[in-house]
């Protein structure tokens, strides 16, 4: 579910627009790739080469790690369920929660939930 934005996210590097965010080094964009051990660089070239999402897909698919279905439906719940775990990230995770609108919001606890919420996906 996660790589239509990662490669959104390719695209606007190479444009510059991400405001000096390095995708590739933080983040679930970073665990993907890592976890898919795609080389950052390759797939941004692919994705701004390949305008079409379902043939940056099949790219994607040729050139992955071979994953056993248990092991993607695991890696998927890890991230769904990752937390703040410590202070400084919990410092940090309601910082941008209080940006989003979300700072009297209990209910959005895991990074997914603050993305979907920020993205308007979350009511």
């Amino acid at each position: 579910m996660h790589l239509p934005r990662l490669i959104d996210k390719a695209k606007l590097h190479r444009k510059g627009l991400l405001d000096g965010y390095n995708y590739k080094t933080v983040g679930f964009d970073k665990h993907l790739l890592a976890f898919l051990k795609l080389n950052p660089d390759a797939f941004e070239e692919t994705a701004n080469r390949i305008d079409d999402d379902a043939a940056i897909l099949a790219w994607v698919q040729e050139n992955v790690a071979k994953h056993s279905l248990a092991s993607i439906e695991h890696w998927n719940e890890v991230m769904v369920s990752r937390r703040p775990d410590t202070a400084a990230k919990k410092a940090r995770f309601l910082h941008f929660l209080k940006e989003a609108g979300g700072e009297e919001r209990k209910d959005i606890r895991t990074y997914f939930d603050l993305i979907e919420f920020d993205e308007g996906r979350l009511k």
